[in-house]
């Protein structure tokens, strides 16, 4: 098999599948001719969780600057109101 075709066999078989195949030492694939290479595997694992973070991490900075602007309006909406209490 090339790298594609492993590529596509371990993203049909999921992340979890594969992960747990590793961890208790059970061969990947379901034929022999379907097993990866282990640093395939690891690299593929490796790569899949760096997307993942990489996605978390932007989720957050958009949450972070998503309340930012909400309290800026907030801010500007109160001024108004302050203004009419100090006088």
């Amino acid at each position: 098999m090339a790298k594609d075709e492993y590529s596509q066999y371990l993203e049909t078989l999921g992340e979890e599948v594969v992960q747990y195949r590793l961890a208790n030492r059970m061969p990947i694939g379901d034929k022999p001719e379907n097993n990866p290479p282990y640093e395939f595997v690891r690299n593929w694992l490796v790569k899949k969780a760096k997307a993942r973070k990489k996605a978390e991490n932007r989720r957050f900075w958009a949450g972070i600057l998503i309340g930012l602007v909400a309290a800026v309006a907030a801010v500007i909406a109160a001024i108004p109101v302050v203004k009419s209490w100090l006088r």
